[in-house]
């Protein structure tokens, strides 16, 4: 018995210096996987919001989306099933925007919108796969095909700049269909 004792007592500390170091090197990869996130991934994560921007006491747009991540540092906020709706000082709807997927700069206040952007307002609708709205002076610049339908009309061109009521259209490589009031042609 006196032979096995010193095997026995050899085989045990085989046992607690393997366990010590499995038990070490599982704390040590937790750590990591914990302390360092890869700077690709959002500050914040939101299903489902609504995000209501106010000057005082007039509301100046509703913004809803079914997926929003935030990122601090960029100053970037990307949202998915976008529908924002913009409103007057008297609280009655100015215009609306929907998009698959908007990104907002936050440092320049500017929101480009992409995938079947629709903006409607009183004065008709806009319809592009790629918008740029600069929410500090409310012009629009749509790019990669543009359609606006006015009444009966409609006008297709390459790109388009306006503001967010659809008034003062500046259009590139333009092409239409519709009727056409003579009063209204400035030749």
């Amino acid at each position: 018995m006196k032979r096995f004792l010193p095997i026995l007592s050899n085989f045990w500390k085989i046992i607690k210096v393997s366990f010590g170091v499995i038990l070490f090197a599982c704390n040590s990869q937790t750590e990591k996987q914990i302390g360092k996130a890869s700077p690709n991934l959002p500050d914040e994560i939101a299903d489902s919001v609504t995000v209501i921007s106010t000057d005082k006491n007039n509301i100046e747009y509703e913004l809803t989306a079914v997926h929003i991540e935030k990122f601090r540092k960029k100053k970037l906020t990307v949202a998915d099933s976008v529908f924002i709706k913009t409103f007057n000082i008297d609280g009655s709807v100015k215009s609306t925007i929907s998009c698959n997927q908007a990104e907002m700069n936050e440092t320049e206040n500017i929101l480009v919108g992409k995938g079947n952007v629709i903006v409607k307002s009183e004065n008709g609708v806009l319809k592009t796969p790629y918008l740029i709205w600069n929410r500090n002076t409310d012009e629009i610049f749509a790019k990669n095909g543009v359609i606006l339908e006015r009444t009966d009309n409609i006008i297709r061109g390459s790109e388009m700049k306006t503001d967010i009521n659809l008034n003062n259209i500046k259009m590139l490589k333009v092409s239409a269909e519709g009727k056409v009031n003579e009063k209204e042609i400035d030749w």
